[in-house]
């Protein structure tokens, strides 16, 4: 079904570190989970959500700060199997301005999807803003590759 599985994007702005990763494992039984895990330190919100390819690539700005459900899940037949976000704040000396203190923020999110056909194109859309920085990413697998036999990697 698919020809790709490990999925990684890391954003380093001034007031953020984020690190997101991602893993689509294909059962061959014509369900295929995805895994997705966010780190975060500092402020910012981030969204990730799976979108069918017809998507467009738009700066929606989002109030989420923590990996969502798309909205529209029955269209791709998944269901939430797990999901957790464990946040915690601390105290550091500012960058900007060294003789004060300012709160840091630590977020942790993890969520596993179970996807079964029709479909057999997902994409991971990520929506991020903070600050200073703004980033919308839509990460497609390879149109080229269609197979119903799973995915094996070699070497």
């Amino acid at each position: 079904m698919f020809g790709w599985g490990d999925f990684h994007s890391n954003i380093k702005t001034v007031k953020l570190n984020l690190l997101i990763t991602g893993k689509i494992v294909d059962h061959g039984n014509g369900t295929f989970s995805v895994y997705f895990r966010h780190n975060s330190t500092g402020l910012g919100n981030v969204s990730v959500s799976l979108v069918p390819p017809s998507k467009a690539v738009d700066f929606e700005i989002t109030q989420q700060e923590t990996i969502e459900v798309p909205k529209d899940n029955k269209a791709f037949n998944c269901r939430v199997e797990y999901e957790k976000t464990d946040r915690s704040k601390r105290t550091s000396v500012c960058s900007d301005f060294p003789n004060r203190v300012c709160f840091q923020e630590q977020t942790q999110s993890h969520v596993s999807w179970l996807c079964s056909k029709p479909f057999k194109v997902i994409c991971i859309y990520i929506d991020f803003f903070s600050a200073d920085y703004k980033l919308v990413q839509k990460v497609c697998p390879d149109y080229n590759y269609h197979s119903d036999t799973p995915y094996t990697s070699v070497g």
